[in-house]
């Protein structure tokens, strides 16, 4: 059995089929790649909408067009993680559209709702679940409810590894955590991923930093850090004709992850790197295989020494996006908005610590 991870997948801007006509083109040679396999697993980050009406106090929301139902089933995805941080964007009329419009295309998704996915293909067996970290400001979380998105609390996801595993199924985690475009995860989400190969063998893919990073081979266990982004375009705000986030060349180095399962067993892992091109998606490219090893050997060096490491990458991007404010731009964000954003970001902060800090030594 063969099975594809994808990145951060988000279906606007010139990855919508409306504003780009000849998508299907530039998405061609990927498509023909990933046919090849039996599962194609990616993070939607886009929901669905018809009326476009934004929810929640955010700096920017993302949403699709449901016409882009066409370009996943191009690139053969059939599974897709929706813990993320911008599912809700669009509340419940783009929540529940986007799962309308998956079943009826026979698109499987997990991540949400109570969902994980348990497939059983030849002799081997694979549970699929996903959950999103309140690092990411996230909206529409699941808290004394059935629906909405998974909470990534460490008690929780290894309870849930320990009951798929005693069943006999091999674990694939999606998790949506950590800071945005930044190579090197966060000390806390690297022990917390370490912990969980305590529990049991099993693979961890991580987005939403919509950069790579660094990979990691422990206790039999395979973790990905973060793929970056499969397809992501600039990012805008109702404040400036200027995008709020610009796509740099970091942001356009992602790679597909392999994973080859025989005998209920995790037998090959392979990495193919993918560049987001201006008129096509590139794949095959060695520079981004050395960027990899540099990150993943990062790990190996001194804590200390990391974390200086990692903080003059944060510094550097903060300072970058600083550089290109000025009065005006802090004018416009004196509403009762940016408010409500600050505050979530401090109630996120003690939600944090609660799911995960208090559970790590």
């Amino acid at each position: 059995m063969k099975i594809a991870l994808l990145g951060d997948m988000a279906f606007f801007g010139k990855f919508d089929i409306n504003q780009n006509p000849k998508i299907k083109d530039y998405f061609k040679e990927v498509g023909e790649y990933l046919s090849q396999f039996d599962y194609v697993v990616g993070n939607l980050e886009t929901p669905f909408s018809s009326e476009r009406k934004k929810y929640g106090a955010k700096s920017a929301h993302i949403m699709s067009p449901p016409e882009n139902i066409t370009i996943l089933k191009q690139l053969n995805v059939n599974i897709v993680n929706l813990a993320n941080n911008h599912i809700f964007d669009y509340g419940e009329e783009g929540y529940k559209l986007t799962k309308e419009i998956l079943t009826k295309n026979s698109i499987e998704y997990f991540g949400i709702d109570n969902k994980e996915i348990l497939k059983t293909h030849e002799s081997n067996r694979i549970a699929f679940h996903g959950y999103c970290c309140y690092s990411t400001n996230p909206l529409g979380m699941q808290i004394d409810t059935s629906e909405g998105v998974h909470v990534l609390n460490v008690k929780n996801v290894k309870e849930k590894m320990f009951n798929f595993h005693n069943k006999g199924y091999n674990n694939i985690i999606g998790v949506h955590y950590g800071q945005e475009h930044v190579n090197y995860p966060g000390e806390e989400h690297i022990r917390m991923a370490r912990s969980f190969a305590n529990v049991c063998p099993y693979v961890f893919y991580g987005h939403h930093p919509h950069v790579l990073q660094g990979i990691e081979n422990i206790q039999n266990s395979y973790l990905l850090y973060s793929l970056g982004n499969f397809c992501f375009d600039d990012v805008f705000s109702d404040k400036s004709k200027e995008p709020l986030i610009k796509q740099s060349k970091n942001n356009k180095q992602s790679m597909i992850s392999e994973l080859t399962y025989e005998g209920n067993v995790l037998v090959k892992k392979e990495l193919t790197p993918i560049i987001i091109g201006e008129n096509k998606m590139h794949v095959g490219n060695p520079d981004i295989i050395e960027n990899i090893k540099i990150y993943s050997d990062a790990f190996k060096i001194p804590e200390m020494e990391y974390l200086i490491k990692r903080e003059k990458l944060i510094d550097d991007y903060i300072n970058s996006r600083k550089s290109k404010r000025d009065f005006n731009w802090y004018i416009k964000r004196l509403n009762w908005t940016s408010v409500k954003m600050v505050l979530n970001s401090r109630k996120n902060a003690v939600l944090y610590k609660k799911n995960i800090s208090n559970y790590l030594p």
